[in-house]
């Protein structure tokens, strides 16, 4: 008769034990968890660093507009200096487009020879080269210091003739347009027409000149009876002279236009 062992076989003595019907699950759910952890901590750091970010963000930003704020509250005090420099620029462009008579006045009296004297003296400002055109009506003076005085005040004014008769009042330029040509014709007496030479050669000194003519020279008959005036006023035996001296042309600028677009921007502004 065959024996039969009862006992179970996972109770056997000797047997190895085997796994239990779950086998690896039970190592697998502590895995998971230590993953989910895991994750959790590296969002709550990119959360933290998220929230850290956009608190330095915010302050950036506020002191962006801090700063354009207090730019704005300085812009008009820039703009007052940009304003001021075109302002300096124009009045020494307009400086520089107006002839001083003034100072050719004064460059006359100092090249002027002792034997030389004047009797007239017309300025005039011309439109174009070589004075053609005249863009002012001549100033003139006669030979006392008070008319030669008012030749330098009157120098580019116009008058014109009232219906009555009477002389409007002179209509005063504040600048000669640019590109005129100054011209300042004298006429005088000389001892002798060796010093009508002199004098030409003594008119070339002045500052601007740029060229000096002789128009005129001209000797009184000596046959003439002593004691006599000679031709335009000046002794019997001293030679009239006519001279035309010729300044360089004016610059060429755009300043006067300038000048009266920011007056007027600046009248609007008031």
């Amino acid at each position: 008769m065959r024996a039969v062992n009862l006992i179970p076989s996972d109770s056997r003595a000797g047997s190895a034990p085997v796994a239990g019907r779950s086998g690896g699950a039970a190592y697998a759910v502590p895995a998971v968890l230590g993953g989910l952890a895991i994750l959790a901590l590296l969002y709550g750091l990119a959360h933290h660093q998220i929230s850290s970010r956009r608190t330095q963000l915010a302050s950036l930003t506020a002191r962006a507009q801090r700063a354009q704020a207090e730019a704005g509250e300085l812009a008009p005090y820039t703009n007052f200096i940009a304003l001021r420099e075109e302002r300096a620029r124009a009045v020494s462009d307009l400086v520089d487009a107006r002839f001083d008579w003034a100072h050719a006045f004064h460059e006359l009296g100092r090249v002027l020879p002792h034997d030389a004297s004047i009797s007239s003296l017309d300025g005039t400002v011309g439109g174009g080269a070589g004075g053609a055109s005249s863009a002012a009506a001549p100033a003139s003076s006669t030979a006392t210091p008070a008319a030669a005085g008012g030749a330098t005040s009157a120098a580019g004014a116009s008058s014109t003739s009232a219906p009555g008769g009477a002389a409007a009042g002179p209509a005063v330029t504040s600048a000669t347009p640019p590109g005129s040509v100054p011209t300042v014709t004298l006429s005088g007496c000389a001892t002798s027409q060796k010093q009508v030479a002199l004098t030409l050669t003594r008119l070339r000194l002045i500052d601007g000149v740029s060229e000096v003519a002789l128009q005129s020279s001209t000797k009184p008959n000596t046959t003439s009876s002593p004691g006599s005036a000679g031709a335009g006023g000046c002794g019997a035996s001293d030679p009239a002279f006519t001279i035309q001296v010729t300044f360089a042309p004016l610059p060429s600028s755009a300043a006067i236009g300038s000048a009266t677009k920011l007056t007027s921007q600046t009248g609007a502004g008031r």
